[in-house]
């Protein structure tokens, strides 16, 4: 038998609300986490179930993200459509933010975390990457797998110089889509001192 070759696509069925509707006999353990994808002017989000496997893992192993049941938020003007289905290509996600199992702690390999910052386009992003003992941090970005997840992480959307929305927690970066990095310290992190710089979009 022919091994069977690899999955492009991975599906999602997301849902508008973090509510279940009640069925009887039914009961699971795997809550419900806030899925938001990044794409150049838009967002698409909504509420998923995500299993054991690492959503950092699922992406790198997937060339396409099929959502469904998901709404889109136009960056510009903040308007928002339901849509039953969409086909997004990895290579076009600028960044995707989600809860996620932190895995297995005994098939994880020492790191060191450093602050570190990065813009694509209109988002501005920072957190922390885990990097090899005595690594540089921005070269080990380079030499992973598309998908670089950073902990402790914020996004956020500029437009006009003025900063239009913040979420925070573990945000999966697309490495190719980065136009700038750089290591910062804790406080530019914290305090809110990073901006962006003009890009050409």
């Amino acid at each position: 038998m022919l091994p069977q070759a690899p999955q492009r696509r991975l599906h999602f069925v997301l849902q508008h609300t973090a509510e279940d509707i009640f069925e009887p006999e039914y009961a699971t353990d795997v809550p419900l986490v806030r899925f938001v994808a990044y794409r150049g002017q838009h967002r698409v989000f909504g509420w998923v179930r995500l299993q054991a496997d690492r959503l950092t893992d699922l992406l790198n192993a997937h060339e396409e993200l099929a959502l469904s049941d998901v709404e889109i938020e136009g960056l510009d003007d903040g308007a928002t459509e339901s849509v039953d289905e969409i086909l997004i290509r990895r290579s076009d996600l600028i960044a995707v933010h989600a809860s996620e199992p932190r895995g297995d702690e005994a098939s994880r390999r020492p790191t060191e975390t450093h602050p570190v910052a990065m813009q694509s386009g209109k988002y501005l992003i920072g957190g922390y990457v885990h990097a090899p003992p005595g690594s540089d941090p921005i070269a080990s970005v380079g030499n992973r797998p598309l998908m670089v997840p950073l902990t402790d992480a914020w996004i956020e959307y500029w437009s006009g110089g003025e900063r239009t929305g913040r979420s925070s927690g573990t945000i999966i970066v697309n490495r190719e889509q980065v136009d700038w990095m750089r290591v910062v310290t804790d406080r530019d992190l914290a305090a809110g001192l990073l901006r962006p710089v003009p890009i050409r979009i």
